[in-house]
């Protein structure tokens, strides 16, 4: 019995190493297998991880690249907004000379139309003169006539001044002669200040 006890105990102690073997065995190739998903699985994870990088990268540029193109944005529209300001000032300068200029075409023409009626006046005038000195002319070319004449402004020459129009015409004396027999009396009033 004590051969059997050492037989079963060897055979026990034999299964349970077999066992323990087998259990280990399994035991290792599972966790081989695992080892390996696991592997797989890191090596997946550091693909999409270099994908990830790259992506971020990617995404890096892109955002520095929209920052600048913001920043190119603002300076263009603080450049306009300068631009606008100084074209509305150009344009409120613009419509003032034009105010001006309409004043001075307005004034221009009302000078000029003055001028119109005073160089018509004038020639109207020149034109009865000229017509007189041609009435003189016919008149003072025969000396019957000229006599005449020089009797005429002698008889005048005695005659007193007698304007041709009522008034003194703003003179007291003309020719050194005065002009109105009256006498004339000139108060001045000081003006009234307001108050």
């Amino acid at each position: 019995m004590l051969t059997m006890t050492k037989n079963t105990i060897k055979n026990i102690a034999l299964i349970m190493l077999l066992s323990i073997t087998a259990f280990s065995m399994f035991k290792y190739v599972t966790e081989l297998q695992a080892k390996n998903r696991l592997q797989d699985d890191l090596t997946q994870v550091q693909g999409e991880y270099a994908v990830l990088a790259k992506e971020k990268q990617k995404l890096m540029y892109t955002l520095e690249r929209e920052k600048e193109v913001k920043e190119q944005l603002l300076q263009k529209n603080a450049n306009l907004k300068l631009n606008l300001k100084a074209s509305r000032n150009k344009i409120t300068h613009l419509f003032q000379n034009n105010a001006a200029a309409q004043n001075d075409l307005e004034n221009t023409k009302v000078k000029f139309s003055v001028l119109k009626a005073e160089n018509k006046a004038l020639i109207d005038s020149r034109r009865r003169i000229y017509l007189q000195n041609e009435e003189f002319k016919t008149k003072l070319s025969s000396v019957v006539e000229l006599k005449k004449a020089i009797r005429d402004l002698r008889s005048r020459k005695n005659i007193p001044v007698v304007l041709s129009t009522e008034g003194n015409q703003g003179y007291l004396t003309k020719d050194g002669l005065p002009t109105t027999t009256t006498k004339i009396k000139i108060e001045v009033v000081p003006a009234k200040t307001k108050e």
